[in-house]
Formats: structure tokens, sequence, C-alpha cells
């Protein structure tokens, strides 16, 4: 990364992508544009294309409209900007697009709005703002584009903005593909409506890293979601309604990851055109009329913006070919309504079109340009040309052939005083015809090329995150002097690895000048900084030089004890010790999934080494640092053999590995053992083998960790312990044996009733017997496996650490088992208790709401606060104010699980409407007269609430 000096003069550059089938050409569609993001073609034929400094230039006829359609105020740091547009399908009669862009407006964050168009620009005062997105922390993974489906919704691709815990969370939009009503509304059959919070209801997709681009394929709305990715691979990803295409758990293909998709397609990092760095544009060519071979209809083009080439891949069959290569820097790519791909070339700041040209003649598309040299310096000209190939090229000179001159472009490398004033122009001929380019006229001057020099940062600087970096310089001419900083234009990109992200744009008139490194964002230590300064003399000559500040970068490892269990670092999961490298300032996190499995033995996390919470951030020190996360020993949960009621047989294990109702006596059926796994199961067999769901039918195929986590749902008790098991995934996710002796399904089970052992349709309920685990591990039924089995004695109350079993039969370790904080479906917030002691929905944010703690009163809960008093109601509304003995005894109700999260509603034992209910938003939760007209509905006002229970630690005083 030498800071050596540019060229003085640099020749315009064309699109110049070299297409593999020689039926095709490549041209310059227009030219001029400034950090182009994206385009899309309106409906009446003009390109609207997306400036990362706000501006939405449009190209109408072939050439770019002076004018913008409008400019908005955006931050356009590193990766913000304004970087979509679409088109509403009535845009003929309501004139009206959606843009994506980065707004200023309170907190730096990225906007969805709404515009009304008039001819060229835009109606003033007619932006409608139709979502605000979260404030961003990082400047980059921004995602950015818009576009309609068939269904009429319109689709958002939203990053991670760096943090990739984002990608996995239902309480923020960040890391997602959304779904909205045009006029910005959520559509309430959106895949997360119930469970999601805020804007995050909206999700239609989710598990993404940086979805820069998108495309929904005409006729058919296949939606096909390009994400750029960061270890190793980059991924087209079918668009699916409620799909988790898995990151930050993984990226590329994978195996036993249940609940996760698979992407479309995936390849890999490195050079070359099997490989890249940063998929960008992707577009499906449908065109109303198609211009390409039959082959090419329906295909689906994608881009890699670090290797410059172009792909086209089958979306039915998965046959993916090279289309193009030398596309510099393709960010986006659209089917034109003439038929022909359109790219825009964010290296070039061009439009490229590539069209079929057989049996057309030659047709200038991109003009030489005039020139102004410096005496000595080259001259470059270049004509872009299409039509049926061979094409051959003659370029003159003031009307002669100049001896040579046959390629598209012509250098004098050395121009003289006496070449000032030369015309230049290309004849271009194929066997159909000829054409004509228009003259450029080179001018050449005896004037020197000013000089510009960096002063700081000095050669070799280094810099360190959350800091700035500060840059100085200056400007001199031979004939004009020392240049002022109004002729200077400085701007700062960022590297990492073999590709760049921008980061302070040009910025002119200054001849020092600060920028703040950001601390959050890339992770990664092979980066750095390039500074560019470039200064005009009076004339137009020019110099650009750079300076590149490296990072200061110290070892990093995260680890565990015992060693060899899993970590996460930056929310992907290692396994430990995992050793890396760290930028000093960047904010890192570090985390764990807890229970662990590994070596035969269960294990808890409980602390680590920097005091943080199980999963928390670090900011990189300025020395070498190891972050140690330890493990206790747990049993991991009791053991089962389980008997489907629907057969009257016990479950085993084929020889293939798939679970089947398969031994009419109880010794003959596998023993699993149920681990608890936050509010699900995982269930062990033998060996280290997990049970997952492959194809829809359950399968002991799976380690702990891919293991699927099973949510358990009751199903009446009659002196033996009677559930059902439910996936996380799939279309009927309940188990079933749909097949007499054949695999359990679920994925394609049984959603049609519950527990019903007559309904064919219904989900199956099956019995739990204890036995002992395998290898002297206990005997069951035993605390810790979050069950109340018969015969089995929870707590009474007492909730001393580690005097056995808490009231939800979970092992009391010190871990806060039984304890939650509880979520109104209806408003999306949490149980507070105000200073009168009355609980009301008020809190925004889960670490806002109070902590209950539920107690077991014969077949119902009392609710124990923070403070130690129980909850009563008191004048019909929830009260903190009673003992354990004055408390009101509550029974709760299964809501059903909606998202992976169980709902439940309680009911008090005396009033009119005895079901909890928010009657007055923000008021106490009334019960005694709440609500009796509906159960779990958060549509229905009458209705009485469903709540979230999320498990919490329990208050020291409460232990």
């Amino acid at each position: 990364m030498p800071s050596t000096p540019e060229p003085l003069e640099l020749a315009v550059a064309r699109a110049g992508a070299v297409i593999q089938d020689a039926n095709f050409a490549d041209s310059v569609f227009v030219s001029g544009l400034q950090g182009p993001t994206t385009m899309t073609f309106a409906p009446d034929g003009r390109l609207f294309v997306s400036e990362k400094n706000g501006s939405l230039r449009i190209v109408e006829n072939g050439q770019l409209v002076a004018t913008p359609f409008v400019t908005l105020a955006v931050d356009n740091d590193n990766e913000r900007g304004l970087m979509g547009v679409a088109f509403d399908p009535n845009f003929a009669s309501n004139h009206y697009l959606y843009v994506y862009y980065t707004s200023i407006a309170g907190n730096i964050h990225n906007r969805v709005s709404r515009f009304t168009a008039n001819g060229n620009v835009a109606v003033p005062g007619s932006e409608l703002v139709l979502a605000d997105l979260p404030t961003l922390d990082a400047a980059n993974h921004n995602g950015g584009t818009v576009r309609f489906g068939l269904d009429g919704k319109l689709y958002v691709s939203v990053g991670e903005n760096a943090v990739s815990s984002n990608s996995q969370s239902l309480n923020t939009p960040l890391g997602k593909l959304l779904r909205l009503n045009p006029d910005g509304s959520i559509p309430t059959d959106n895949p997360f409506y119930a469970t999601a919070t805020g804007l995050a209801k909206a999700t239609w997709a989710m598990g993404l890293r940086n979805p820069f681009t998108f495309d929904v394929q005409p006729g058919t709305g296949t939606l096909f979601i390009n994400d750029v990715g960061e270890g190793g691979w980059e991924e087209i990803n079918r668009g699916q309604a409620g799909a988790n295409y898995g990151w930050p758990m993984t990226e590329g293909y994978f195996t036993n990851r249940p609940g996760l998709t698979q992407p479309f397609f995936a390849y890999p990092h490195g050079a070359g055109t099997a490989a890249g760095n940063c998929i960008a544009g992707g577009a499906f060519y449908n065109p109303p009329v198609p211009a390409f071979p039959s082959a090419y209809v329906g295909q689906y083009f994608f881009a890699d913006y670090t290797n410059n080439w172009i792909s086209r891949i089958d979306p039915n069959s998965g046959a993916q070919s090279l289309f193009a290569t030398a596309a510099a820097g393709p960010v986006d790519l659209d089917v034109g309504p003439d038929g022909a791909l359109y790219y825009l070339s964010r290296g070039a700041g061009q439009v490229g079109r590539i069209a079929y040209t057989a049996s057309l003649p030659p047709s200038i598309a991109q003009q030489p340009a005039s020139t102004l040299v410096s005496v000595g310096n080259p001259a470059t000209f270049t004509v872009s040309a299409s039509g049926e190939p061979p094409l051959t090229y003659r370029w003159q000179r003031n009307g002669v052939d100049i001896a040579g001159a046959t390629s598209p472009s012509y250098s004098l490398n050395a121009a003289q005083l006496a070449d000032s004033g030369a015309r230049f122009r290309a004849v271009v001929t194929n066997g159909l015809g000829s054409t004509t380019s228009a003259e450029a006229v080179l001018t050449v001057t005896s004037n020197k090329p000013p000089v510009a020099t960096i002063a700081t940062p000095v050669a070799g600087a280094t810099y360190t995150a959350a800091s700035n970096l500060m840059f100085s310089g200056s400007a001199s001419d031979m004939e004009d002097g020392a240049l002022p900083p109004s002729a200077m234009t400085w701007s700062i990109t960022f590297h990492h690895d073999t590709h760049t992200h921008p980061a302070m744009t040009d910025t002119t008139g200054i001849a020092s000048g600060s920028w703040p490194i950001p601390s959050a964002g890339e992770s990664s230590a092979n980066v750095w900084y390039r500074l560019r300064l470039t200064v005009r003399d009076s004339i137009g000559l020019t110099h650009t030089t750079y300076r590149d500040v490296l990072p200061v970068t110290v070892p990093l490892t995260v680890t565990s004890l015992p060693s060899g269990l899993q970590v996460l670092m930056d929310g992907r999961p290692f396994a430990a010790p995992h050793e890396t490298t760290g930028v000093v300032g960047v904010v890192r996190s570090v985390g764990v999934e807890s229970p662990q499995y590994a070596n035969g033995r269960f294990w808890a996390f409980s602390s680590w080494s920097d005091g943080g919470a199980q999963s928390h951030t670090v900011t990189t020190p300025g020395s070498a640092a190891t972050y140690t996360a330890t493990f206790v020993e747990t049993s991991g949960g009791s053991c089962y053999q389980i008997q489907s009621e629907r057969s009257d047989k016990w479950l085993t294990v084929d020889s293939a590995g798939k679970v089947v109702a398969g031994s009419a006596a109880q010794a003959g059926g596998q023993i699993f053992q149920l681990v608890p796994n936050g509010t699900r199961y995982k269930l062990k067999g033998s060996g280290d083998a997990f049970l997952a769901v492959v194809a829809n039918q359950l399968a002991m195929s799976a380690n702990f960790s891919s293991g699927e986590s099973f949510t358990q749902l009751p199903c009446g008790y009659g002196g033996r312990t009677r559930v059902g098991f439910q996936a996380s995934s799939g279309s009927a996710p309940h188990w079933k044996e749909t097949t007499p002796d054949g695999p359990i399904q679920s994925g394609d089970g049984g959603n049609g009733g519950a527990c019903n052992p007559t309904d064919g349709g219904a989900w199956e309920g099956f019995y739990l017997e204890p036995v002992t685990c395998p290898g002297g591990g206990g005997t069951g039924p035993v605390c810790g496996n979050g069950t109340v089995e018969s015969g089995e004695q929870c707590d009474d109350g007492n909730t001393q650490s580690g005097d056995g079993c808490d009231a939800t039969c979970h092992s009391e370790t010190g871990g806060g088992a039984g304890c939650f904080r509880i979520q109104s479906e209806r408003s999306d917030q949490w149980l507070t208790v105000d200073g009168a002691g009355k609980v009301a929905a008020i809190s925004t944010t889960q670490t806002g709401g109070a902590i209950f703690e539920l107690v077991t009163s014969g077949a119902k809960y009392k609710l124990k606060g923070a403070s130690g008093a129980y909850l009563a109601v008191v004048a019909d509304q929830l009260t903190v104010s009673a003992t354990l003995n004055t408390a009101e005894p509550f029974t709760r109700y299964d809501c059903g699980v909606h998202g992976g999260r169980n709902r439940y509603g309680f009911e008090s034992s005396t009033g009119n409407a005895r079901n909890w209910k928010e009657t007055t938003s923000g008021a106490p939760i009334q019960s005694g007269n709440g609500g009796n007209v509906g159960i779990c509905n958060p549509t229905d006002v009458g209705a009485w609430e469903a709540f979230y229970l999320e498990p919490a630690t329990c208050p020291a005083a409460g232990r």
C-alpha cells in the first residue's frame, strides 16, 4: 500500500465490460454520475439513478438531465446516503415513487419515504415519511433496496448496521427484509407480526447481514436477495415469508441447522470469476419484449462489485455461468424496456448497456471526449460502439487515418504543442455497415500541472478507532504559484481486504480538516484508510496524491473453561479457543450459548473473566487480551421413554436414524434426555446424537448446537405426563405419526387439532415415562426439566439458591429460573410497577420491565415482585401489595405459541371479568373488571390479553 502519486491526467473511463458471448456488445449509456448507488427504470422508460450525495438523477433519451429529480439532505458518510428508488405499480396515475436514504432529521437513521412526481422533478413538499429506522451506530451495512412485490406490497432490504445480533432479534427491523403497505402501515399477515415489536413487525424474512440489492421476477413474483458476506461467502437467498437465512450463526452453505434456510446459491471469497467479495446488483431478465435469445429469458443476472464480473443463474435448475468480465465496479443491474441489460458502474460513474447485437449495423453509444493535457503527457480518446461482431475501428486525425490505430481507444504517448487543436474521430465498421463518431479536440498547453502535497498525516502514520484522522496539505503551480484552498479537494476511502467502502466524500475548499474514525462497523483487521488530495490549477490541469493510514492492531483470544466449548465472537460461533486480531478502539461483541454439550457432558455458563454479561460488547484494548467464559457442569435434564398415544407404541430410532413409533414394549423404546434450552427443549438420544427435523421428519442426526429446540405443549394430565411437541419451522410443525410405523413428521405433521387421538388431522399427544438416564445419570422425574410431572413435588415458594427445585420445576443453581419479565402482546410494552404499586404496561424496553417470580399455589400461581411483595387485585387493578398468604392465586392459560414465543393469559378468582386486560393504555392492568369477551386476541379490544413471559434472573432478594 505505497503512497505514490497517481498519473497527472486520468483518461475518461468507459464501462468496458467484456462479454463472454461475441454476439453481445457493451457500450456506455450515460456518464458523469457522482457516486452512483442504485438505478431503476420508470414505467415510462426513464432511468432514475440514485447518487450517494442525495441527488436522484434522471436519464431521459440517453441524456443525463442536468437538474436532479430531488436532492435530499442526507448523511453520506461511508455507506450512507441515497440508496434506493422504486415506482408505485400505479405510477402512471398516482405518480408515486419511493426512496430509501440516510436522513439527518434528528438522529442519523435510514428512512423510507414516498414522493410525488411532476414530470422530471418532485412536487415540492410531497415527501411522505413511511418508516424511520433505528438510529445508526455504524456507517456501514445499510442495505437500501426498495421494490414492489406482485402482492402490491413494498419490500425493503435493511442491513444489520454491523451489529450481527440485530439479524436474529425481532425487536429491531435491522438485518431483515421488510414488507410494508404502500402507505407505510404494516400488513397484519406478515409472518412475525404477532411476535415482533414495533417496526420489526414489518419483518418478512430475517437473518440477513447486508442485503444491498434484491429483485422480484415479473410474472412469477420470485424474489432473490443478494446478501453481502463477511468471512468467506456471498449469498443469493430465495425470498420466503418467515425465512431465517442464518446470519450470524452461519454464512454460505451449511448442514444441521434446523430452522434456517439454505442460500439458493453461494460463491466463495477470493480472486477470479468463480469467486468474489461483494455481491451487488441483481436483476431477472423478463422484459416486456425480450431482446436476448430465449435461453436468457427468466435468468437471474448478478454482479460482484470487487471482482468486476456479471454472471447469470437459472432460478429453477440453479445452473450458473459467467456472462461478462471487466465491468468496472458494478453496484446494480437492471433490464431496460428495450430488452438490454444495464449495469451501474461505480468505478467509472457510468451506466453500461449490454445489448444483443446480432444482425445490427454499428452505432456509437459514447462519443470520444475533448481533452486538455500538459505538454509531454499522454492524451487518450475512447469510443464506445455496438453492433454485430466483429467490429473494426479506424482512428483518424484531422480526417486522415492513423496507421495502426485500430482499437476502441487511441493514445498519444507524449502530446506536443504542435498537436494542440488536432481533431480525432473513430470509424467503426462491421459486415452490415459503417459509422463515424463525432470529433474530439485535443488541447495541449505549455503550462505544467499543479503539485499536491499532503503534510499530515505523515508517511507511516497509524490510527486507532474512535479518534480523528487529522489531515492538512498544500498545492502549488508553476504558473499560478501557491493555490488557494478552493483548488483543493479531499476524500477518504476505507479499504477492507480487496475492496473499498466510501468514508469521507469529496470535500472542496479546505487546506486542513479532520474526519472521525468510527468505533463500530467493520471488525476485521485487514483494513486501512486512504486519504486522497486532488488539486486543480486555473486552466483545469489536475494532480492527485494519496497517503495510506494503517490501523494499530492487537491479538485477541476468546476461550472457555473448560476448553473446547463454543464461543461467539461478533455473533459468529467458534470452537474455543478462538484467536483473532482487532483494531484498537473497535467495539466487538463476545458471548456464549448456554447450556452446551461437549465430551459427553452438559455445561452451563457461569461468568466471563471481564465480569460481563453472557453476551456483551468489549472495546478492543491497546494490548493483547483474552476473554474467558467459565462454565459449570450441569445435569442437562431428565430422561424419558416416549409413547405415542395414537398407536400405543414407543418411539425408537430406525437404521436410517429416523424416529418412529416402532416398539410395542416400553423396554424397547429409545431413551431421550430432555435438555432445557431457554423455554424450549432439545432431545438427546444415544451417544452424542441430538434430535433434528430433516425433510420434515424427526432424525437423530444433529449435535447439540444444531439440534432442533422443541416447544413442549401440555395435552392434559391423567396420572401420566401427556404432551405435544412443536418445532420452530414448517407449515405443520407439530409431531405426528402421519404414516403408521413411518418416521414421525414435524414441519409437515399436524396442525388440524390438538392432542386428539381420534382426529386424523390433529397433532399428536405423547406420554413421557421417566427412566434412569444411560450411564447412571440419575432417575426421573427429577427437578430440572421445567415440567411438573406425576408424583413430583416442586417448590412451594422457597426459592433459595441451591435448595433443589423452583416453582417452575427448574434446578435452582442461582440462575434465576422461575423469574420473568412480562410483555403485553396488545401494546408491545412491558409490565412495570408504578409509584402506587400498580402494575401497568408502560416500559418500551424489556430491561425496564419489572421482574416477577411465579410461585406455584396448587394448580395456580402467585406472582412475587422484586420488592418481595406479592400481587393482589385491589379495586379490580393489579397491585403489588400482598404477602404470600394474602396474594391472589392466578390461573394461567396457554394462548398458543407464535414466532417461538409462549403466550399466556391470567385469570383471578373473583370479579365479573376476571382475566387480565389493559383496559386503558398505560393505566393499571384490570382483573375482575378486565376482559371476558374474547381470548388472547390482540385485534379484539374486548378480549382478555395474552402476555409473553421472558425468563429473567431473579433479584438477589428473591433467591
